[in-house]
C-alpha cells in the first residue's frame, strides 16, 4: 500500500493537526512506514506534538536549501513503532511565518512542483507506505499545493453553520478543479447526535445531501481531548481511549478509500 493523504479543512480548530498526527502514529503502530509533513506554514504545530528536530525546516526544503531527506526526522524510537515514523516540521519562527505569507503565486508554483518531487522520493525512493499531510486551513497556496499532491483528501469539518457554508463553496472552488478522491472527516459531534437511533447512518446520508461526498468517519466531541489542548497523541498515550479507536476506524476507511 502506497498513499498520499491530506488532512484539509475549511477554518481553524476542527482538530485537524491532532488527526493528522494521531493518524500518522496509528499507521506507524500498526507496521506501516509513514512520513508527516506539516504544511501549515502559517500556524504550524506538529512540533508541539512530537518534539523532535530535523536538520533543516520543510521551508528550507521548499526554498532549494536542502533535499526532503534532511527536513524530516525520525521519530520512530521516540514512539516505539513497529513501522518507521518520519517527521517533517514547518519552521515556527514568527519571522519564517511571515515570510511565507509573502511569496508570490510563481514562488508557489516551484513549490508545487518540489511538493510532486518530494512524494516521488518519500513514496519510491524511501519506500515509505504513507505520506500525510497536514495542510493549513483554507485556499492558501501551499495547502492547494499539499492537494494537489495528494491521492485521496480527507476534509474536516464540525457540523456548524459557518463550517458547513464555507466548506461548501471550499468544494466548489477549488476540491472539483483539483478532482482529488475526497471525504468528509466529521471531528467534535454531540456524542447525543451518534448514540441516537440510526445517527451514524443518518449523520452519513446528511453529509452526502449536502456535499455530495462520502463520509468518511466521525469523531464525538470528547472533553479531556479538549482539555490537553491538542498536546497529547493519543493513539501513542491512550490507544484504548475512544478518540484513538475512532482514528484506528478513519485509518481502516482510508486505506480502502
Amino acid at each position: 500500500m502506497k498513499k498520499s493523504i491530506a488532512i484539509h479543512s475549511y477554518k481553524g480548530g476542527t482538530g485537524k493537526s491532532s488527526i493528522a498526527a494521531n493518524l500518522a502514529v496509528a499507521y506507524a503502530k500498526q507496521g506501516s512506514d509513514v512520513c508527516l509533513l506539516d504544511y501549515d506554514f502559517r500556524a504550524p504545530s506538529l512540533h508541539v506534538l512530537f518534539k523532535v528536530k530535523p536538520q533543516h525546516w520543510l521551508n528550507e526544503f521548499l526554498e532549494g536549501n536542502c533535499r526532503i531527506e534532511e527536513a524530516t526526522a525520525d521519530a520512530t524510537q521516540r514512539f516505539g513503532t513497529k513501522g518507521k515514523l518520519l517527521i517533517g516540521l514547518a519552521n515556527p519562527s514568527s519571522d519564517s511565518m511571515r515570510e511565507m505569507m509573502s511569496k508570490d503565486r510563481k514562488w508557489e508554483m516551484k513549490a508545487l512542483h518540489k511538493t510532486l518531487g518530494a512524494k516521488k522520493t518519500i513514496l519510491n525512493d524511501l519506500d515509505m507506505n504513507y505520506l500525510i499531510f497536514d495542510t493549513g486551513p483554507g485556499m492558501y497556496y501551499s495547502s492547494i499545493n499539499a492537494l494537489a499532491s495528494s491521492d485521496v483528501v480527507a476534509l474536516v469539518m464540525k457540523m456548524d453553520k459557518f463550517d458547513v457554508e464555507g466548506t461548501k463553496e471550499m468544494i466548489k472552488g477549488i476540491y472539483k478543479a483539483l478532482g482529488r478522491k475526497t471525504g468528509i472527516l466529521l471531528n467534535k459531534i454531540p456524542a447525543q447526535q451518534l448514540s441516537s437511533e440510526g445517527g451514524p447512518e443518518k449523520m452519513a446520508t446528511l453529509v452526502e445531501s449536502i456535499f455530495e461526498l462520502p463520509l468518511i468517519g466521525t469523531i464525538p466531541c470528547f472533553c479531556e481531548l479538549m482539555a490537553t489542548g491538542g498536546r497529547m497523541i493519543y493513539t501513542h498515550e491512550e490507544p484504548q481511549h475512544a478518540f484513538s479507536q475512532a482514528i484506528l476506524r478513519i485509518a481502516k476507511k482510508l486505506e480502502q478509500f
